[in-house]
């Protein structure tokens, strides 16, 4: 009996370390039938950019969004869409690449603390975190457009901003680092 329950608390355990492992991020071990969320391709795109788009609904609501992709390191996302009364959502979207189950689960809980500590100020409608990619959704009500505005009109500078950093070479060190492991 004893040996009955040995083997079935390894079984257990191979389950769990598994299902740590998965693609999105390039874990050790990839399993390629890991779900994947998210705007970029597990590691994410070869080269880097950063765009910032915008434009008008059929419903008449105005979007714009800032997309930037910093290769074997980081991806980012945040999109606003409003109407002229200043109902819409924001989404942001983190996604880490070439990083390992360890740090893909410490950056969930920490999404999710952060998540917990906020929630009583904000409407999350979409929270999500797995495979080095985190997420979420937040819908708003009768926010002044002045607000919304203060919000996207720096995206622009935030991509020369990380133009800048990737041409001073800023990530270097970062990449070194997640791709020796």
């Amino acid at each position: 009996m004893k040996k009955f329950l040995l083997a079935l608390g390894s079984v257990a355990l191979a389950f769990t370390l598994a299902a740590c492992d998965d693609s999105a991020s390039g874990g050790s071990g990839s399993n390629e039938t890991s779900e994947v969320k998210g705007s970029f391709p597990p590691n994410g795109d070869e080269g880097f950019y950063c765009v910032v788009t915008d434009g008008t609904n059929e419903d008449g609501s105005y979007w714009k969004q800032i997309k930037v992709n910093i290769p074997k390191y980081k991806g980012h996302v945040e999109k606003f869409t409003f109407d002229e009364n200043g109902t819409g959502t924001q989404y942001y979207e983190d996604s880490h690449f070439y990083i390992t189950p360890h740090e893909k689960a410490a950056m969930c809980l920490e999404f999710e603390d952060g998540i917990k500590e906020s929630s009583h100020k904000r409407n999350y409608t979409e929270t999500y975190c797995k495979n080095g990619v985190s997420y979420f959704v937040i819908s708003f009500q009768n926010m002044s457009l002045g607000s919304l505005n203060s919000a996207i009109v720096e995206y622009e500078e935030d991509c020369e901003d990380y133009k800048r950093k990737w041409k001073d070479g800023d990530y270097d060190e970062a990449i070194k680092r997640r791709l020796s492991k």
